[in-house]
């Protein structure tokens, strides 16, 4: 008898451990997958905004430096222009703000090699909030340390300072209350860095 118990015993832990085995084998799984190979999974997967941008180390100094984007691919990419008998030299550089792959920033200067180029003294619109113009939304933890720096960020036009607004909460949830800045950054994009406060 004492032997049918322990073989039950062993059986039992042994069932107990499947779930946990399985689930270390499907993490080293995933580990394996490439980037690409990730993303491919999900039917859907916004990843990535990509702006097109006149001076690639002012808006570094504002997604880099003030906001605590981290550069995770910078590339200088040579091609043959395509209406023009020159080379086009681009400089690509994406950011994240907490993950790989999804909620990244793209910078690119399709005439990083030509510093005289027009499309670099294009004239900035401020439009607000317009047709035709989108909002980049971040949410942080860290708003009152970050905004001196942001505001002062060379190109950065200050549309509102910190403040709380307050919305109707999902299907009529409670109210949720946000700390929200709104600014433009160095080409005219327009972004709110807003804080959700809890009680």
């Amino acid at each position: 008898m004492p032997m049918i118990k322990h073989c039950v015993l062993l059986l039992c832990a042994a069932f107990a451990l499947t779930p946990l085995a399985f689930a270390a084998h499907h993490a080293q799984e995933e580990q394996a997958l490439s980037p690409i190979e990730k993303a491919a999974q999900y039917p859907l997967l916004l990843r990535r905004t990509t702006l097109i941008v006149r001076d690639i180390e002012a808006s570094l100094a504002l997604y880099q430096a003030a906001l605590g984007m981290e550069i995770i691919y910078d590339e200088q990419i040579a091609r043959a222009h395509a209406t023009e008998d020159r080379e086009q030299r681009l400089r690509l550089i994406f950011l994240r703000a907490s993950h790989d792959h999804v909620g990244v920033i793209g910078l690119i200067d399709y005439e990083y090699g030509y510093p005289d180029h027009p499309a670099h003294s294009k004239p900035i619109r401020h439009e607000g909030f317009t047709p035709g113009n989108p909002i980049l939304l971040f949410n942080t933890q860290e708003l009152a340390a970050r905004w001196p720096t942001i505001s002062a960020t060379p190109g950065v036009k200050v549309v509102k300072a910190p403040g709380l607004r307050t919305y109707p909460g999902y299907d009529g949830g409670p109210d949720i209350r946000v700390m929200v800045s709104i600014f433009y950054d160095p080409d005219g994009y327009l972004i709110e860095l807003n804080q959700i406060l809890t009680d």
